[in-house]
C-alpha cells in the first residue's frame, strides 16, 4: 500500500489530538514528513480508511474565496487496541 506511512502518521496525530481538521492534520503531515502530501491525497486517505471518522463540519472564512466548510476528523474507539501503530 503506497499510503501506509501516510495513514499511520495520521492516525497517531488524531490519537494524541482526539480531534482535528483537515487543515491541521495537513500542516501536521507536511510540516513532520519529508515529502509530505498533497491536499487531495490526504482527502482520499481520511475518506476511505476504516479507522478514521467524519465527525463534522465546520465553517472556515477566507479573505478571498468566502465562507467554506471544512471536516473534522477523529480516529474510531479501539483502533490502537487491535493494532500495534501505537508502539512506534
Amino acid at each position: 500500500m503506497r499510503t501506509t506511512r501516510l495513514r499511520q502518521k495520521i492516525k497517531k496525530f488524531l490519537d494524541f489530538k482526539g480531534e482535528a481538521n483537515t487543515t491541521e492534520i495537513l500542516e501536521h503531515v507536511n510540516s513532520t514528513m519529508r515529502h509530505g502530501t498533497t491536499p487531495q491525497q490526504l482527502g482520499n486517505v481520511l475518506s476511505k480508511d476504516k479507522d478514521i471518522l467524519k465527525i463534522s463540519t465546520t465553517k472556515r472564512g477566507g479573505a478571498l474565496s468566502g465562507r467554506y466548510e471544512i471536516c473534522v476528523w477523529q480516529l474510531r474507539p479501539g483502533t490502537f487496541d487491535n493494532q500495534n501503530l501505537g508502539q512506534k
